[in-house]
């Protein structure tokens, strides 16, 4: 589980640098307007994407277990995933930097926010990818169930992250909490689409590398 633990956690780590959803979160926070109850909907938003891209990471994982015993549909699948990485690591270098949407702007609904959530999530390409590919490596190892589901729950964590992690800063300490965030926001914004192009052309190698050695 330990060798395993070591292919996953790069994987999620990556996932985490989510700039948008962490902008939104702190946006949310910094609102006078339900700012718990709003970014909690946001929250639950991304954690149902990220269960369900977990579990299809994991199915196709267990269909086609290149770890196990490579096959010609584990490395069809490799090749496809490298491809995907590297693709978006050089489209998130070339992308200019997405807006937030203004608070004044935004509504007040919590289903709205939920589905934002959702929303967003799915169309964070670069975390989906990072994830489905964890989760894969979950589902095509050897470990046994329960460690599968401890492993899937930790890919999930990392993805939502973003949202969740500023939203328990800030009920811990509300005050401290902004702060810090807005620190590590302004961060994660400048050189975010940086560090995303050099972990996802390493990732993209290393798929593309374990596809082509069926070969």
């Amino acid at each position: 589980m330990s060798g395993l633990l070591v292919k996953i956690i790069p994987l999620d780590l990556a996932a985490t640098l989510s700039p948008g959803i962490l902008a939104l979160a702190l946006v949310l926070l910094g609102s006078q307007f339900r700012p718990k109850l709003r970014t909690l909907a946001l929250f639950l938003g991304t954690l149902i994407t990220a269960i369900a891209l977990a579990f299809l990471g994991l199915n196709l994982g267990q269909a086609a277990p290149s770890e196990i015993h490579p096959t010609l549909v584990s490395a069809i699948l490799d090749l496809i995933l490298g491809a995907f990485f590297i693709y978006f690591g050089i489209r998130t270098l070339l992308m200019k930097e997405r807006q937030t949407q203004s608070e004044k702007n935004q509504k007040p609904q919590l289903a709205k926010w939920f589905i934002i959530g959702l929303i967003i999530s799915i169309t964070n390409f670069d975390a989906v990818f990072l994830l489905f590919a964890a989760s894969k490596e979950v589902g095509g190892s050897g470990v046994n169930e329960l460690s599968k589901i401890i492993l899937l729950f930790v890919n999930i964590l990392f993805f939502t992250l973003p949202s969740l992690l500023p939203l328990i800063f800030y009920l811990i300490a509300p005050n401290f909490a902004g702060r810090i965030l807005t620190k590590v926001n302004q961060f994660v914004l400048k050189y975010s689409k940086y560090l995303i192009f050099i972990l996802f052309v390493i990732f993209g190698i290393y798929f593309i590398y374990r596809g082509l050695k069926f070969f």
